[in-house]
């Protein structure tokens, strides 16, 4: 009499997209949508006389919690690029907004406290009096002596980081391979996928009193080079016996 075999499951992993770690992934998902075509039974009795099901398509989902322009980048199809430190030598010009924000070109590094003045650099401002710096911008308070919609020059340090700039690509075919362990057994796993091609996410929500999260979902692709039979073009996985 054979064995029976059983293995409990709980999946956890880290999830690397050509090669670079995404962070923390709270649900990996694959969805495999089937095109069914049916011959009907003519001879009586009614069913199916021949029936065929193909593979429509692969989809592969992630919902990802961490919200780097990285991440943010692979799931709006655009670019990220290094923001470099340092002063802005030439004074900035913005029109203030009382209790309003007048946003700078760069993010501010509010550590080094900016120099705002008037258009001739006659009069100097005060920090706190007249106004109140964030990384976004100068914002005029009303109770200080900047008058509304008066042109300003700031001259600031700008914050190193980096900056992603939205739905400027066309999109891009990645491989993605998921290094898990099943918490059930601890046995470790891979899911390898060849070729898969994200798609712009349909939403994010930026702001909330919950941790955040957002989903990319993208095709996985047949991979050509993969022509061995028995060997998927599509994904494979691994796992300890």
């Amino acid at each position: 009499m054979s064995e029976i075999v059983t293995e409990s499951y709980i999946g956890s992993g880290i999830v690397y997209v050509a090669g670079r770690d995404v962070g923390n992934a709270s649900g990996v998902k694959i969805a495999i949508e089937q095109d069914t075509k049916s011959q009907p039974n003519y001879r009586g009795g009614g069913g199916n006389a021949a029936e065929i099901t193909r593979v429509k398509s692969v989809k592969l989902s992630f919902t990802l919690n961490d919200f780097s322009n990285q991440n943010m980048a692979l799931a709006l199809r655009g670019k990220v690029e290094v923001l470099a430190a340092g002063a802005v030598v030439t004074p900035e010009s913005i029109i203030a907004v009382l209790d309003g924000l007048a946003d700078t070109a760069f993010m501010i590094d509010t550590t080094v406290e900016p120099v705002v003045t008037d258009t001739t650099a006659a009069t100097t401002f005060v920090k706190d009096t007249d106004y109140v710096v964030s990384a976004g911008g100068i914002r005029a308070l009303s109770t200080g002596t900047i008058t509304a919609e008066q042109p300003l020059k700031v001259t600031y340090t700008k914050k190193a980081g980096n900056a992603m700039q939205a739905l400027t690509e066309s999109g891009q075919t990645v491989p993605v391979v998921i290094d898990g362990v099943n918490d059930a057994t601890g046995k470790p796993w891979t899911l390898k996928f060849f070729k898969w091609t994200p798609s712009p996410t349909a939403g994010m929500d930026l702001i909330g009193d919950d941790f955040g999260s957002f989903d990319i979902e993208g095709g996985v692709l047949a991979d050509a080079s993969v022509v061995a039979t028995g060997k998927s073009k599509f994904f494979v996985r691994s796992a300890a016996s």
